[in-house]
């Protein structure tokens, strides 16, 4: 039977009766009035992502003078919010009205009838939409918004590879970004007074004056407890300040929580979503390795192939037993007889030293532009028992490092290329790149390099033993371990994943590598030689052969491998880091800024809610680069244009890009201004702050001004802390056992008297539960310990508050 295109209503009258007719007006109407008004919604929410207020906002006071006041604009923002939530409510009821009617025709009439009339009723509305839609396109344009579309998210950048089937809405969300910053649904006390206090005691340098003061009190046979701290006038004087400013930031963060929770329900749909897309432990949510996106595989998929790597025995072992506190007490041991015998510092030992030290953590980024989607390891070893004693031994090892072959940046690359003579642009220009640098660095050749370099060179060698400090790089360097999958690993093979010194050591044996052959190149045809880690730019003769030289490179050390790319053949252009380089022989080169295929063009997005200066960052940034690398005013105006696309994209105003543009225009041909001489300290203090907001700012300022004013030689530095996120709801890495825990807060109950102990300790739980099993033999017993933690915060590390039931009085010991 053929189907009708034009009298729907009659045909189905005809075969299936008028209570049929009726379902089918019903949705019609339903899915009309739910497609108009996504219109509006995406209307209201580019409105507000700009800050424009629509014109039906704009209403008359008695005084004229309120429409320029801050409280008019207020309550226009309040009113357009209210106005997003009303059509997200009635979005929601048409929806639900559209699937019911669309349910009671699915009844009555046959699955190919069905498709028929839905794509009769999508055509039809999309011809009655059109008009509304280049309505709403020319009121942007009558905002002087020089956008091309409405504002809406990209879900290009949204990389299903799961079994899931991801409906419209979580797609949007998600492709706003795992860095879109959501508004905060809870204020977190503790997590401000625990701020304020770490930042007062830091500035103050309270427990260095408290040693003095308890030193003099000691001298005079006075005692104070170790938990107590006294204060001066000045320090008593700051903290009642201090507290004055906090409490009322946190009374206007509270009055933040409560306006916020009664507008946002968009930001609400938001949480459900993501909440339910975390409980779903069949899928992994990541960002990829290359490019900004987000990617969703299938938990069993990402297991594997990260278990597939692991049980490469050449490089990795399976442990039984967490060696975390044997290897952070070894190099404690090795780290105070240094300081015993005079060879190294009490600065360097606290810094190398840890306490309450944590297995890496690895995880995989899926490189999605690569066949069947490897993953990149990644191994977080932040908190490792010898991350601080790789940060120590940076400087150290930094002063080996020479600048010769080497270029600092894209902005060096571009000075120094554009400075050779014409001359050399009639030689090749090709890009060689070392395979797997990391991973295949020789461990024990490049800790010699490093020993012969300190101790038997032109500069002035440690004062350690040479035998010490090759200690020092092996327990840096390796024995790291790490937990995946509820599992630990150590890796035995290379230099650790993870570590600080892993570019550092990379460096050391790479510029000992050209020191060797680098006399060797010329012969090969090779005239120009600049790296950037482990991307070489190179100049060759057009007559030679560039797979040769890359073969003989590869030849000259059995852990390096080159891999090569030439200049294109027709156009001269080869890409180098984010440059991309023509050559135009005898006149010289041309560079632009160059993205690689892997570029979503995803930024921030100008409503997500972070500070606004990270927005200004996001694109200065962008303009910055395209002015210093793009080499003409041609090549500068079509990269301002990519950057104005991209910028639209995302929501941003074209108004300030365009001020962003001038800006930096206005910086490059402005007179330097004078270099202002240094500050009298370095003593950079952080103090952070949970962003809510202006008030977030404002609060801020406060405290700085307070600080400048009672210490003016302390250098503040305040971060702005965005406490949710989409990514936030997502994570790789695997929880920390609790009794690996530190940083632990735990309270003991007497079960015979209901007296409670509480304690804390910053070494791992288990060594001071430990401790307490080890009283018992002083009738100072504990009959039970229970793990079960009281509370975690989230983001953070986590503190744990373990009951211990305990029989009989404890006494606090040290931590």
């Amino acid at each position: 039977m053929t189907l009708p295109n034009t009298n729907i209503a009659g045909y189905l009258n005809y075969n299936y009766g008028q209570s049929t007719v009726q379902n089918y007006d019903d949705t019609k109407k339903a899915h009309e009035r739910f497609q108009s008004l996504l219109l509006d919604l995406q209307f209201l929410k580019s409105c507000r992502s700009k800050d424009i207020i629509p014109k039906f906002l704009i209403f008359k006071t008695a005084n004229n003078n309120l429409s320029s006041s801050s409280v008019y604009k207020d309550c226009q923002r309040r009113l357009l919010n209210v106005e997003i939530n009303s059509k997200y409510r009635e979005l929601n009821f048409y929806k639900n009205n559209y699937m019911f009617f669309l349910d009671e025709l699915k009844k009555t009439i046959p699955e190919n009838v069905l498709q028929h009339v839905s794509e009769y009723i999508k055509n039809r509305s999309d011809a009655v939409l059109f008009a509304k839609e280049k309505n709403l396109k020319e009121k942007m344009e009558a905002f002087e918004i020089y956008d091309d579309k409405i504002y809406r998210v990209d879900r290009n950048i949204v990389k299903n590879l799961s079994s899931r089937i991801l409906t419209d809405e979580e797609i949007d969300c998600l492709a706003h970004g795992l860095d879109f910053g959501l508004i905060p649904k809870n204020v977190d006390d503790m997590d401000i007074i625990s701020n304020i206090e770490n930042f007062f005691s830091r500035v103050t340098d309270i427990f260095e004056n408290h040693k003095k003061i308890a030193s003099e009190l000691k001298d005079n046979d006075k005692f104070i407890a170790a938990d107590v701290r006294v204060l001066n006038t000045k320090e008593l004087s700051l903290a009642s300040s201090l507290r004055s400013i906090t409490d009322s930031f946190r009374s206007q963060a509270h009055q933040f929580e409560k306006k916020q929770n009664r507008i946002t329900i968009e930001q609400q749909n938001y949480r459900n979503i993501l909440t339910n897309l975390r409980k779903d432990k069949l899928i992994t949510i990541a960002r990829p390795d290359k490019g900004r996106g987000i990617v969703i595989l299938n938990k069993a998929d990402y297991l594997s192939k990260i278990h597939t790597m692991l049980n490469d025995s050449s490089k990795f072992q399976c442990l039984t037993e967490d060696p975390t506190i044997s290897r952070e007490t070894k190099l404690r041991n090795l780290l105070n007889r240094l300081f015993n015998d005079g060879h190294i510092s009490e600065a360097f030992r606290n810094r190398a030293r840890s306490t309450g030290s944590l297995p890496g953590r690895l995880y995989g980024l899926p490189k999605t532009h690569k066949k069947d989607v490897p993953l990149r390891p990644v191994l977080s070893a932040i908190g490792t028992f010898n991350y601080g004693l790789a940060k120590s031994l940076t400087p150290i090892l930094s002063t080996i490092i020479k600048k010769h072959n080497t270029i600092r940046d894209s902005f060096s690359f571009v000075k120094e290329l554009l400075a050779l003579p014409k001359s050399m642009s009639k030689y090749k220009m090709v890009s060689f790149d070392i395979a797997s640098l990391y991973t295949n660095v020789p461990l024990n050749e490049t800790i010699d390099i490093i020993l012969e370099h300190l101790y038997d060179g032109d500069i002035t060698p440690p004062v350690m033993d040479r035998k010490d400090m090759k200690k020092l790089l092996i327990l840096a360097t390796q024995n790291s371990h790490f937990l995946f999958d509820g599992k630990l690993y150590d890796q035995i093979d290379g230099v650790s994943m993870g570590s600080p010194l892993a570019p550092l050591l990379a460096e050391i044996f790479l510029q000992n590598f050209e020191k060797k052959y680098l006399s060797s190149l010329e012969t090969m045809g090779i005239f120009y030689w600049k790296r950037f880690v482990d991307d070489t730019f190179v100049l060759i003769d057009s007559t030679s052969s560039v797979k040769d030289i890359c073969n003989t490179l590869s030849q000259f050390h059995k852990s390096i491998k080159f891999t090569c790319e030439e200049e294109d053949r027709y156009t001269n252009k080869l890409p180098f880091l984010d440059v991309l380089v023509q050559r135009k022989p005898d006149e010289g080169f041309h560079t632009r800024i160059y993205r690689k295929p892997t570029f979503t063009g995803h930024i921030t997005k100008w409503d997500s809610f972070v500070p606004k200066n990270y927005k200004y960052s996001a694109l200065s940034t962008m303009v910055y680069r395209a002015i210093k690398i793009c080499s003409s005013y041609d090549l500068l105006h079509r990269e301002l244009n990519s950057i104005r696309s991209i910028a639209r994209r995302n929501g941003y105003p074209s108004s300030l890009l365009n001020s962003i543009i001038r800006r930096q225009l206005d910086l490059l041909y402005t007179a330097p201004k004078p270099i202002l001489p240094p500050p009298l300290t370095n003593d950079t203090v952080v103090f952070r702050v949970p962003y809510f907001g202006p008030l977030s700012q404002i609060y801020a300022k406060r405290i700085t001004s307070t600080i400048n004013k009672n210490y003016p030689l302390k250098q503040i530095r305040v971060i702005l802390d965005v406490t949710e996120r989409i990514g936030n709801s997502f994570t790789l890495k695997d929880p920390i056992p609790e009794n690996m825990q530190s940083g632990v807060v735990y309270e003991a109950t007497c079960p015979d008297c209901n007296m409670k102990y509480i304690g804390k300790t910053y070494r791992h739980y288990k060594t001071r539960i430990h401790e307490h099993l080890n009283d018992q033999k002083n009738d100072l017993c504990l009959k039970k310990i229970i793990t079960k933690p009281i509370s975690k915060k989230k983001n953070k590390k986590s503190i744990l508050k373990p009951i211990i039931e305990q029989k009989g009085p404890v006494t606090r010991s040290q931590t």
